[in-house]
């Protein structure tokens, strides 16, 4: 599996196209995701690369920018319980942003795949200095929050 960092080939406009088309950041201003933009890099990885386990503490938010990622957990006979299959404008850790939990569940590229990651650090750093991002971010997490609760009760 070939493994890359900072691939560099999007231009801070891709971002912020990529950004805006994230349910994540509906709630946000155009200055807002443009400061987002700034934070976030793009990494690539292969088909198959395990982009964490469950268990692992998580400190990153990735953005898919293109591909597929598939989400599972490990039942008892140690076979694979898939739970979903994320595609582009989708993201998935958005909790590590604000905690330092453990992930609940393994997430594997399916195909190369491109990614927009965003660092915790990162993040309350730029929350401190633009609270109105991390407002927006906490309202668009209660608004998911607030529809799985929802889709449970029928």
């Amino acid at each position: 599996m070939i493994r890359h960092y900072d691939a560099g080939e999007m231009i801070p406009l891709e971002k912020i196209i990529v950004l805006n088309k994230v349910s994540l950041f509906t709630t946000l201003k155009t200055e807002d995701i443009h400061m987002i933009s700034t934070i976030a890099s793009e990494e690539v990885y292969e088909d198959g690369h395990i982009l964490f386990y469950e268990g692992d503490v998580g400190d990153r938010l990735f953005i898919i920018v293109s591909g597929e990622v598939m989400i599972f957990r490990k039942s008892e006979g140690r076979t694979e319980k898939h739970l979903a299959t994320l595609k582009e404008n989708e993201f998935l850790g958005e909790l590590s942003l604000f905690d330092a939990e453990t992930r609940t569940a393994t997430a594997r590229c399916h195909g190369r795949c491109t990614f927009l990651v965003i660092e915790r650090n990162d993040m309350e750093q730029l929350a401190h200095e633009y609270p109105a991002i991390a407002f927006g971010f906490i309202k668009m997490l209660i608004s998911r929050m607030r529809g799985m609760v929802l889709n449970n009760k029928t």
